[in-house]
């Protein structure tokens, strides 16, 4: 019987061929039946075939950049963004209503922004984001725009119409200048001659920043301006806003050098455009009701936040206090307080047009509209923080006959104390010449002070 071996390929695991295994096959007839068949050991351990070598592994694609369109998108953002940012910045410093260091640190944050948004929009997902951040910030930037616009065309139409020159406009942001602030019992139409609740100077010094309010209350029997007689001084004003003015500045011996009036209506639309003002109250009180403007008002002892209706109630109550009208006069410069803190802070930003338009039919001032821009542009352009300070003058109480707008008729009167009114001076002289406030006179005459001068 005739044997040969064929070599069989057995698949490995791996597909690989593994060795060769020894089969039957057909004996040749020139070898013996009892030779043995010569094998080569090296055939029969050595694989049938290798299998090629597997390719090199490619490597793998780069992530693809944006495309074109995409690209010139991005760029186009990108220049609008830088457009917006630069008319943005251009018409914030041309209208002053940031000051000139902040625009210098926004401006240096936009440039390193705009770098930041350039270098990533060579990643695609990255790019996504930085282009739809970067389309954000353009309209925000254009939101800038139109906002320091609209900002610049409110302080130019208060200068329409006025054909002083620069300086005069000027000159009330750069000398010491003298404010009566009076504040009428009128409910109607608001008219120069009438009869004044709240007598307050405002005592201003722009350049040191500080603000002096001297109140004196309404029953003090005074020099009535222009005759040769006694009154009440609430009663000068029956003879006109100037007749106070100089009633107050013989009382000091100061120059009062512009006013402003208010009515009711007036002040309630004020610190309603305002959003409100806090005030801290020295009492816990409930003030009486006014027809037609409040009602009974609850007051706690220390911050309240009020409302235009709840501030004129707190700033008229007397007869809650032992010391009537001078708690009074002390509260009504509270209220001041407050309004100031409220105007010279950045919310006046955003409450400027409304507060224009708040006390455009109810007050009468002497101020031109180019000072009032003057001032206005001032505080914007820093947000100076001011130092203001409050005094009362007080005084005895007491009855006179002798009233100039009432003759033979006995009425109420408070009998001036001479020490506070050398106080007041004193405050008024240090506010107008720059220099510090006296000792004796930096505080107001409040609470016990004022219920032992009043007693």
């Amino acid at each position: 019987m005739d044997f040969e071996f064929e070599p069989e390929e057995k698949k490995t695991p791996s597909g690989r061929g593994g060795p060769r295994h020894p089969h039957k096959i057909r004996r040749s007839d020139d070898i013996p039946d009892n030779e043995p068949v010569p094998v080569d050991s090296a055939d029969f351990f050595q694989p049938a075939h290798q299998d090629p070598p597997a390719p090199p592994a490619r490597p793998a694609p780069a992530p693809a950049g944006p495309s074109l369109p995409a690209r010139g998108f991005s760029m186009l953002i990108l220049l609008l963004q830088a457009a917006l940012s630069a008319a943005a910045l251009f018409q914030l410093y041309r209208t002053q209503m940031l000051p000139v260091y902040y625009l210098a640190i926004l401006g240096a944050l936009l440039v390193l922004l705009w770098l930041l948004v350039f270098k990533c929009q060579r990643y695609k997902v990255r790019g996504v984001l930085a282009r739809l951040f970067s389309l954000l910030l353009s309209a925000g930037m254009a939101v800038g725009c139109v906002w320091a616009q609209q900002g610049l065309a409110a302080l130019d139409k208060v200068t329409l119409g006025e054909e002083e020159t620069d300086y005069e406009a000027l000159a009330i942001t750069t000398e010491p200048f003298v404010v009566y602030l009076s504040g009428v019992d009128n409910r109607g139409e608001l008219t120069e001659d009438a009869r004044s609740d709240v007598n307050i100077l405002a005592v201003v010094n722009p350049v040191t920043k500080r603000v002096a309010l001297v109140n004196t209350p309404r029953d003090y029997y005074v020099d009535l301006a222009g005759t040769d007689s006694k009154d009440k001084l609430t009663h000068a004003g029956l003879y006109g806003v100037e007749t106070s003015m100089e009633t107050l500045g013989s009382l000091y011996g100061i120059p009062v050098d512009e006013y402003v009036r208010i009515n009711f209506a007036g002040f309630i639309d004020v610190v309603d455009a305002l959003d409100g003002i806090d005030v801290y109250s020295d009492y816990a009180f409930t003030s009486v009701g006014s027809p037609g403007y409040y009602d009974p008002t609850d007051f706690v002892e220390g911050w309240n936040h009020l409302d235009g209706k709840a501030a004129l109630a707190f700033a008229r109550e007397r007869h809650a206090f032992a010391t009537g009208d001078i708690q009074r006069g002390i509260n009504q410069m509270k209220v001041i307080d407050a309004m100031l803190e409220k105007i010279k802070s950045p919310a006046l930003l955003t409450n400027y047009s409304r507060l224009l338009a708040a006390v455009a039919d109810n007050f009468v001032t002497s101020f031109s509209s180019g000072q009032i821009a003057a001032l206005v542009r001032m505080q914007l352009s820093d947000f100076a923080a001011w130092d203001i300070q409050n005094y009362s003058v007080t005084g005895s109480s007491s009855s006179s006959t002798h009233c100039y707008s009432a003759q033979g008729q006995k009425l109420y009167v408070m009998l001036p104390d001479e020490a506070s009114v050398d106080g007041a001076r004193a405050l008024i002289q240090s506010v107008l010449s720059g220099e510090e406030a006296p000792a004796a006179s930096g505080e107001a005459a409040s609470g016990e002070a004022a219920s032992d001068a009043a007693a």
